[in-house]
């Protein structure tokens, strides 16, 4: 059983796009959501036409994954499994000068589960 778990914060990630994959339902029937979206798309094309400048919002969209997460049989488990990632990522550092405990140095976290 898997009693420990390492956590890592990392810096220096990716943005990662979120935004759904795109499906093709079968069949010609629209849902009432559907309608209206499809509705909506048309009153943004005719404002547009007028020369309205019609701007779509990604918030939210793109998201930074900074922690890692792994789950490991025992504390020297782990510290083997760090050992190894620090090879693979840059591991973030302590910022917070008034944290004297984790001021500048590497932010990870080994604990105990049941």
């Amino acid at each position: 059983m898997e009693n420990y778990r390492l956590t890592i914060h990392v810096e220096n990630q990716p943005k990662v796009d979120t935004r759904p994959e795109k499906f093709i339902k079968k069949g010609t029937q629209l849902s009432a959501v559907e309608q209206a979206q499809k509705q909506a798309k048309k009153d943004r094309e005719f404002e547009i036409g007028k020369g309205r400048k019609v701007i779509e919002s990604n918030k939210g969209r793109y998201k930074v994954y900074t922690t890692l997460s792994f789950y490991c049989k025992s504390e020297k488990d782990c510290m083997a499994k760090l050992k190894s990632l620090q090879s693979e990522y840059t591991i973030a550092k302590g910022k917070d000068h008034k944290n004297k405990k984790k001021y500048n140095k590497e932010l990870y976290n080994i604990s105990f589960i049941n």
